[in-house]
């Protein structure tokens, strides 16, 4: 009789979102160590805040349990933050059966959505002057 081999599958996202929440404590800790964070290339060249200007304060926002504050740096990470638990209990579900991962979406509507809430949230920051 021919025996069957199963594949052991790995979390990677559960896995990812699980250090991404350590970094983000660690961070808290952290950041009184560091009196000043370096300033934006981008903003600094241009004048203009860049995709990701605010991130790092949302993400000190997020470690220390202030969703508010941390939605006014940067609305796309808290939101993808809040995603983040779902999608690790669908890994972790995954895992268990030894599912395969599914093939990301070929679809221009969601390429165009996601480009669409980058570049949105990018001129909401110009905007506001982040």
């Amino acid at each position: 009789m021919r025996r069957v081999r199963r594949v052991r599958r790995v979390p990677w996202v559960a896995l990812g979102t699980l250090g991404g929440w350590g970094a983000l404590w660690l961070g808290t800790w952290l950041a009184p160590l560091f009196p000043a964070w370096p300033e934006c290339p981008f903003k600094r060249f241009t004048g203009f805040a860049c995709a990701t200007c605010g991130f790092t304060r949302c993400a000190l926002a997020l470690g220390r349990g202030e969703w508010k504050e941390a939605f006014h740096w940067h609305p796309a990470a808290v939101l993808l933050a809040g995603l983040l638990p779902v999608v690790s209990l669908w890994d972790l579900h995954r895992a268990w059966r030894r599912a395969p991962y599914p093939a990301l979406p070929d679809s221009w509507a969601w390429r165009f959505s996601v480009w669409a809430l980058l570049l949105g949230v990018w001129a909401m920051q110009v905007a506001r002057g982040i």
